[in-house]
């Protein structure tokens, strides 16, 4: 079953132990393309009230996970198999994540995910590839 709405995403994020942690809100579902958000917490703050850049990462991984989803399937066994990021700028409150799948393979997925503030300034780039072991 493909990943169609947000009230499926929602649930593959509430079924996922380590999603309860990060309080994502799911903004949009399309195919090939999945948008997150992720409300600024407390404990995501480094000194000099900066969000911590693996936070961002996260962010961008899990949105990509749901991105790559819509194309492959709720069930399908993928992982993580590389991942670069580019930080832009620094992230002080509220973020949001745009994921897009740009090719989708038997094995392999690859695409981009942008971080972005609520004026819409990019935090951060990222491109991942996705493996189907």
């Amino acid at each position: 079953m493909l990943l169609e709405t947000v009230a499926q995403a929602v649930k593959v994020l509430q079924e996922s132990p380590f999603a309860a942690i990060w309080s994502y809100q799911v903004v949009e579902v399309r195919p090939g393309s999945v948008t997150l958000a992720l409300p600024a917490q407390p404990q995501f703050y480094r000194p000099g009230g900066i969000i911590q850049g693996g936070c961002l990462m996260t962010l961008a991984d899990t949105a990509f996970w749901l991105a790559a989803m819509t194309e492959l399937g709720v069930d399908a066994p993928i992982v993580t198999l590389e991942m670069k990021t580019n930080f832009l700028r620094a992230a002080q409150a509220d973020v949001y994540c745009r994921a897009d799948v740009m090719k989708s393979g038997r094995r392999v997925t690859y695409g981009t995910a942008t971080i972005s503030d609520k004026a819409g300034q990019v935090l951060s780039h990222h491109t991942l590839t996705y493996l189907a072991p």
